[in-house]
């Protein structure tokens, strides 16, 4: 203590000796970060796989023809085919008047491409081994052979077009369908396929390169040219004594045979 206040006196100035950390200043600041879009999706997915479930049991009871939501699903069906009759069907109509057949073609060929590694992916999931090789098989000649998929040079091959969704893997994987659910703007579906969407449109933010812009672009696209192959349906329609019941047993019977492969499919799908 002398030898300290001596050297204060004689103006020597100690060296400054910081404090020492501590743990909790040594360790980095940790701040929030947003999850990456992929894991927000696998959340909700999973979430709404677990709601799929309770439901398809819950409701399997109640309603013998597993429509306990008829009433609110007839309303969405008029809803959906007054707007396909004002607007999807003219716009359709002005489509395929402007643009020739081998464009539409083209583009039909080149959206189809794109969704070829989905396909692959949920014949994976599905265990279709085979099948996927074929996918990636298309995708590769398409996408090379065929301009950018313009051209559907794959089925000339011999390699058939297979369609392959999340629903679908989720009925092989043994979720049951659930009560019908007419969804709005899109149309007839049920609670598992409803939830199936959901890495449908995770898959179109991701081909879309996260631009809203092309995303929206192809989206439309996709309806326009769909609603397009199914000009005249509507007469069909005119028809039915119940158009509602007409739309859900074709929905049904359609969706059963795309998830057996068109085999005969078991009774509920």
């Amino acid at each position: 203590m002398m030898v300290s206040c001596r050297l204060w006196d004689k103006g020597v100035k100690q060296p400054f000796r910081a404090r020492p950390e501590t743990a909790r200043e040594r360790a980095p600041s940790l701040q929030y970060q947003e999850p990456p879009q992929l894991i927000h999706w696998l959340r909700t997915l999973l979430l709404l796989l677990s709601i799929t479930v309770l439901a398809g049991g819950c409701a399997s009871t109640p309603s013998p023809d597993n429509d306990p939501f008829e009433g609110y699903n007839r309303v969405m069906t008029k809803v959906n085919l007054q707007l396909d009759d004002k607007i999807l069907v003219p716009v359709a109509k002005g489509y395929r008047k402007v643009l020739p057949q081998p464009i539409r073609n083209g583009i039909r060929n080149f959206l189809r491409n794109l969704r070829e590694p989905y396909t692959m992916l949920n014949d994976l999931l599905q265990g279709k081994f085979a099948e996927a090789g074929q996918d990636v098989g298309r995708f590769l000649i398409n996408t090379t052979l065929g301009f950018a998929g313009l051209n559907d040079v794959a089925t000339y091959m011999g390699i058939e077009r297979r369609n392959e969704d999340f629903g679908q893997t989720m009925a092989v994987w043994g979720f049951p369908s659930g009560p019908h659910l007419v969804l709005p703007l899109y149309g007839p579906s049920n609670i598992r396929d409803g939830i199936g969407l959901i890495p449908d449109f995770a898959y179109s933010e991701e081909i879309g390169l996260r631009d809203s812009t092309a995303q929206l672009g192809l989206n439309i696209m996709r309806i326009v040219d769909t609603r397009a192959r199914l000009l005249g349906s509507e007469e069909l329609l005119e028809l039915q004594p119940d158009t509602y019941l007409f739309i859900r047993e074709t929905y049904r019977q359609a969706r059963a045979l795309e998830i057996s492969d068109g085999e005969a499919p078991p009774a509920e799908m």
